[in-house]
């Protein structure tokens, strides 16, 4: 992805700058099949069994149940929060993200996780002062 497109007048910024490109593009594709879930389930199962074919696994949400002080590893705390394992420790050590250090590494609570990605800055929303 060329950065320069970010500055380009009248383009909006992407709204979460530690993403990477792979991250950015699975971003972009789970949105287009949600939407073509909402207008077609029969198409969305269709590319789905076909993404899963391929072993693209990635691209079909799974249900995951979690409590909220269930310990997750990176990779599983970075499919939450869809992004990537380096950015969960680039959080971590930024201190925007707690972590427990165990004997198997790192973990992060599920709790800390949803209170990140509801206190996520969103950018193009407009701001109501009380």
């Amino acid at each position: 992805m060329n950065p320069d497109l970010d500055r380009q007048p009248g383009r909006n910024r992407w709204p979460h700058p530690g993403d990477n490109p792979l991250v950015r593009a699975r971003k972009i594709a789970h949105m287009y099949r949600a939407r073509l879930r909402a207008l077609d389930a029969d198409a969305c199962d269709d590319a789905d069994r076909t993404a899963q074919q391929f072993g693209e696994t990635w691209a079909v949400p799974k249900v995951v149940t979690a409590d909220d002080d269930d310990l997750l590893d990176p990779a599983d705390a970075a499919d939450f929060l869809c992004t990537s394992t380096a950015n969960i420790r680039r959080l971590r050590l930024a201190g925007r993200l707690n972590g427990e250090h165990t004997t198997s590494g790192w973990r992060y609570r599920v709790a800390d996780l949803k209170d990140l990605q509801q206190n996520r800055p969103r950018t193009g929303v407009a701001q109501v002062e009380a």
